[in-house]
C-alpha cells in the first residue's frame, strides 16, 4: 500500500518531540508495525526526513521497488549507494547514477556499467571523476563520448583526443562546445574532412573573425551557411553572402542579427517567394521593408508580414481586409493583440 508522505512527515514531528536528542531510534520506525501498515514502506524510503539507519536497512528490502526508492533518496548514505551500484537491477544502478548524494568513487565504478544509459548519466554528471571521463572518452558508443565533451569537468586533454575521435557526431561536439580551444577549432574548421564538423566549428561564437571573413568564400555551402549565421560575422562579408547562388546561405544571412537594413531591403525583392518569406518573418526587419512586402504577390509573404511584430498598424488594418481568407484572420488577429 502506498502511504501517504504527509503521514510520514507528522510522524516524524511527533517522534522528534518524543525524544530529547531529536533522533528517531531505528526501532521506533522499523519495528512499528503499526506505522509501516498505515504510512507504508514507500513513503518511508522517499522521505528526505528518514533516518540513515533506516534507509540503509530498506536498501536491502525484497521489494524491488522499495530498493529504487531509497537509491533515489538524497539522504541515503554514500556507503549504501556506494554497494547499490553492484545491484543487478539497471533501474538501482540508474537511480543511484542520478542521486545528488552519490560519490565520486560510485561514480567511477557506474563509469564501467554495461548499461549504456548509465554511463551517459555517469558521462554527464559534472561530479564524475577525471579518471572516469578519461575512460569514457574511450566508451564504444558515441553519445557516451559527446555527453563527456559536454560535462563540465572534462579537461582540454580528453577534448583534444576527442577531436580526433573517428565518429563525425563526436568531432562535430567537440566543434560546437564553448571550452574548445582556440587552435582546435580553427584546425577543425579547415582541416576536418567532414563539412558539418567544420559548419559546427565556424558557428563556434570563439572563431576567430578574420577567419570567417576567410572562409566566407569557401567551395562548400555548408561552411558558408555557418559563416553567415554566425553574429561575429563582418557586415561587409555579410553583403557579399548575400548574394550566394545557394538560397539556404542568403536564408542565414537574413536572420543573422548583424544583417543590415540595407541587405535585407535588397533580399525582399528576391525572385523567390520563400527568400522574400523570411525577410517578412524577421522582427528585425523595418517597418519600411514590410509595407512593400505587405503588396507581396504570394499569400505567404502576406500572412509573414501580419504576424510580424513591427508591421504599423496602418498596413493591418489593410491586410484584415485582403482578399485572402487566411491572410484577413492573421491580421485581425494580430490587430486584437496590439
Amino acid at each position: 500500500m502506498l502511504g501517504s508522505d504527509r503521514g510520514t512527515v507528522e510522524w516524524w514531528d511527533r517522534k522528534d518531540k518524543s525524544h530529547s536528542d531529536g533522533e528517531i531510534p531505528y526501532c521506533d520506525i522499523y519495528d512499528d508495525l503499526d506505522f509501516l501498515m498505515k504510512y507504508g514502506k514507500e513513503s518511508v524510503a522517499k522521505n528526505p526526513k528518514t533516518p540513515a539507519e533506516i534507509l540503509e536497512k530498506l536498501s536491502e528490502d525484497k521489494n524491488y521497488s522499495i530498493r529504487i526508492i531509497v537509491a533515489e533518496n538524497p539522504n541515503t548514505p554514500i556507503e549504501v549507494l556506494k554497494k547499490l551500484t553492484e545491484n543487478k537491477s539497471d533501474a538501482i544502478r540508474k537511480a543511484v547514477a542520478e542521486n545528488p548524494n552519490v560519490s565520486a568513487v560510485a561514480l567511477a565504478k557506474l563509469a564501467e556499467d554495461v548499461n549504456y544509459n548509465i554511463r551517459y548519466i555517469v558521462a554527464k554528471n559534472p561530479k564524475t571523476p577525471i579518471e572516469a571521463l578519461v575512460k569514457l572518452a574511450e566508451d564504444e558508443d558515441k553519445q557516451v563520448k559527446k555527453y563527456v565533451v559536454e560535462n563540465p569537468s572534462t579537461s582540454a586533454e580528453i577534448i583534444k583526443k576527442l577531436a580526433e575521435d573517428n565518429d563525425e557526431d563526436v568531432r562535430k561536439a567537440v566543434a560546437k562546445n564553448s571550452k574548445t580551444p582556440i587552435k582546435l577549432l580553427v584546425k577543425l574548421s579547415e582541416e576536418d574532412e567532414n563539412e558539418f564538423v567544420r559548419g559546427a566549428a565556424i558557428r563556434n561564437p570563439n572563431i576567430p573573425v578574420e577567419l570567417l571573413v576567410k572562409l566566407a568564400e569557401d567551395k562548400s555551402d555548408v561552411v558558408r551557411y555557418a559563416v553567415a549565421i554566425n553574429p561575429n560575422t563582418p557586415i561587409e562579408v555579410l553583403k557579399k553572402l548575400s548574394e550566394d547562388e545557394f538560397d539556404n546561405v542568403k536564408k542565414a544571412v537574413i536572420w543573422n542579427p548583424n544583417t543590415s537594413a540595407e541587405i535585407l531591403m535588397k533580399l525582399s525583392k528576391n525572385k523567390k517567394y520563400y527568400i522574400r518569406d523570411d525577410v517578412a518573418q524577421n522582427p528585425s526587419t523595418p517597418a519600411e521593408i514590410l509595407v512593400n512586402l505587405a503588396k507581396d504577390e504570394h499569400r505567404r509573404v502576406k500572412e509573414s508580414v501580419a504576424e510580424n511584430p513591427n508591421t504599423p498598424i496602418e498596413v493591418l488594418k489593410k491586410l484584415a481586409e485582403d482578399e485572402d481568407n487566411e491572410v484577413r484572420h492573421i491580421a485581425s488577429e494580430t490587430l486584437r493583440n496590439r
